[in-house]
């Protein structure tokens, strides 16, 4: 994995930073409510036996996974990722559409889901386009 050298375009660091906080959000409104995160968790089916700090594991586990896309574009502007989290964003986009009516009742998820999309967005603008295509020249050519 090479890191990227030089200044990130501001829509990679608008990207990061939109995510980031969704991240520390999603992560803080479960730990502060865990009785209700630990019954969020129960209705999944999953048929774990959750308790207090299974649903802390849980929770810190989602947060880091939503971390590393961030970390993969935004340190080492991996073009893998970019797709992968747009891909994902398109998914998204669908499901939410398909669930639009249920969502008109949970404002708060459906504008933290737009936010999201809208950060993705940000992946696909020209400066970030340039910032992804962007190679250095490798010192063994040379050699």
């Amino acid at each position: 994995m090479r890191i990227a050298k030089g200044p990130r375009p501001w829509s990679i660091n608008l990207f990061a930073g939109i995510l980031l906080i969704l991240a520390l959000w999603n992560l803080s409104v479960a730990l502060f409510d865990l009785p209700a995160q630990e019954e969020f968790l129960r209705s999944l089916g999953l048929g774990l036996d959750w308790n207090r700090d299974w649903t802390i594991v849980t929770s810190s586990a989602w947060f880091t996974i939503e971390l590393i896309p961030i970390a993969l574009v935004w340190v080492a502007a991996s073009r893998f990722a970019r797709v992968f989290v747009g891909c994902m964003a398109g998914l998204k986009a669908v499901l939410l559409l398909t669930n639009l009516p249920a969502l008109y009742a949970l404002p708060g998820m459906l504008a933290g889901q737009s936010i999201s999309l809208a950060a993705v967005a940000l992946l696909f603008t020209k400066g970030a386009n340039d910032w992804f295509s962007a190679k250095e020249a490798d010192p063994e050519i040379f050699e």
